[in-house]
């Protein structure tokens, strides 16, 4: 039922009867378009006693309505709004509204640090990124831990406000889960739970840096994290990729021409080459940073996803000085959907950032994440992780046999030994994104960063999140497009 105590506003000491008051309100409604023709309008009884007046003065004020035509009154069911009126339209607002009181024109500037976000077009395929396949990760038996754990004793307390650092269990569990498989020597007190790397990203650089602080990325690098480094004040300074990673040399170089306040890396998959950080640059980086004082936020967001050889653990385990901080995210082992990440930082840094993050989110899934703290004690993810690993292999070498076949005259690339994606390179400049739209209109959407095609003439295509008929469907699109 509509607010009418807000609408009818009564005057019940002025000059106008109080059945009047409320007669020129309805119609006000009406011919706003706010009331239409047929809608049912409360029963005089109901009426008088919203407004808290007598059911006579109510009942006075909807025959005076029926005897001006405003609204039709059915003894068996009510009273409607006349059918025979013409339709009226809401009005938005405007710069003055029709009482007369200002109405800002609201104009927002868009930041010069984001790029405009549009909702996806409709497609049959659409190959991403790099993101994993949902359809292959145990969603049922994430649902079932979750209402398991709604339904238990304690899942009354966890519906309630929680720790901002994350649910208690899901970091203890973390603490000897990143110790087993990242060498990670940590305490639930070193760690907070986010919904997602980008949230970790947001919460690390917004917390360390003041404006004109300069932050060390590679070139190129994960668009996100230089909107939020620009975001939140600082300035990039970037450093080349070659095979094995970011060039610490001119790591180096920039730390002796510039007080650096920190360096945003992608060490085990870089984003977006997909190259990984020799064991030798990542002792180097190390160094660096301890010489020069700048704290390093190492996104590790695919870890997990080796094809090959064993993966080279995290710079953070190798950390004796506390510079290093490790960001993860249980969203690239399970969907994009499972906002669950994590931060690993020395305590102090981890205290400020739940300041943070306390205005900018409250709090996180508790429910989700004391589930997958459940799956992990079962051994859960384990189990699906490596069932991932073997299907993403599978694709992996399938996509990179049909790229090959069908469209090596066109695209290089190396064969990733790890992650999700394929960075490819055009052989021949594409002078606009008219390739987007081409394939578009075959049924293949290519949700991928366009950035990267304008400024490096190369495109990250995602692997993981299309079975073996889909990539032979996507790739075959592409091969008779061009």
């Amino acid at each position: 039922m509509l607010p009418w105590q807000t609408i009818v506003q009564l005057d019940r000491d002025g000059q106008c009867p109080v059945y009047l008051q409320i007669v020129n309100a309805i119609i006000k409604e009406i011919s706003q378009g706010r009331l239409q023709p047929g809608q049912k309008l409360p029963g005089a009884r109901r009426m008088a006693d919203v407004l808290e007046v007598n059911r006579k003065t109510a009942a006075l004020a909807y025959e005076e309505l029926m005897a001006q035509g405003w609204i039709d009154i059915n003894p068996s069911s009510g009273s409607y709004v006349a059918e025979s009126l013409p339709v009226g339209e809401v009005k938005p607002l405007s710069k003055d509204s029709p009482n007369g009181a200002h109405v800002p024109n609201l104009v927002v500037t868009p930041s010069r640090h984001l790029r405009p976000y549009s909702p996806p077009p409709s497609y049959k395929y659409a190959i991403d990124d790099g993101s994993p396949d949902p359809r292959i990760a145990p969603m049922n038996s994430l649902m079932k831990h979750c209402r398991s754990i709604v339904k238990s004793y304690y899942g009354r307390r966890l519906l309630t406000y929680n720790d901002v650092s994350g649910e208690a269990t899901l970091r203890a569990v973390l603490s000897r889960y990143l110790l087993e498989t990242r060498g990670l020597h940590c305490r639930p007190e070193h760690i907070i739970i986010t919904r997602g790397s980008q949230m970790a990203i947001f919460l690390v650089f917004n917390t360390l840096l003041e404006k004109g602080d300069k932050v060390i990325v590679s070139k190129p690098n994960y668009g996100s994290a230089n909107w939020v480094i620009r975001h939140a004040g600082g300035e990039l300074l970037e450093a080349p990729v070659d095979k094995d990673g970011i060039l610490v040399d001119e790591v180096e170089r920039l730390c002796t021409r510039h007080k650096i306040k920190a360096a945003y890396i992608t060490p085990h998959h870089h984003f977006p080459t997909t190259v990984t950080l020799s064991a030798q640059r990542r002792i180097q980086l190390l160094s660096l940073a301890e010489k020069y004082g700048f704290v390093i936020l190492e996104d590790d967001y695919d870890y997990d996803f080796q094809y090959g050889s064993a993966p080279i653990l995290p710079l953070a385990s190798v950390d004796n000085s506390g510079w290093v901080v490790y960001s993860g995210s249980f969203s690239k082992l399970l969907a994009p959907s499972v906002r669950v990440g994590y931060l690993v930082a020395p305590e102090p840094l981890i205290r400020e950032i739940g300041n943070l993050r306390r205005i900018v989110d409250r709090q996180g899934d508790t429910v989700m994440e004391r589930a997958i703290a459940d799956m992990i004690t079962d051994g859960e993810i384990q189990r699906h992780l490596k069932k991932a690993v073997k299907t993403y292999r599978q694709r992996r070498d399938l996509f990179c046999q049909i790229l090959h076949e069908n469209l090596g005259d066109q695209l290089e690339f190396e064969v990733p030994e790890g992650g999700m994606a394929v960075w490819t390179r055009f052989r021949k400049p594409m002078p606009d994104e008219s390739l987007f739209d081409v394939l578009l209109k075959k049924g293949l959407y290519l949700n991928v960063d366009r950035y990267f095609l304008k400024e490096w003439q190369a495109i990250r295509l995602g692997f993981a999140s299309l079975d073996e008929e889909e990539i032979r469907a996507s790739l075959g699109i592409w091969a008779e497009a061009f």
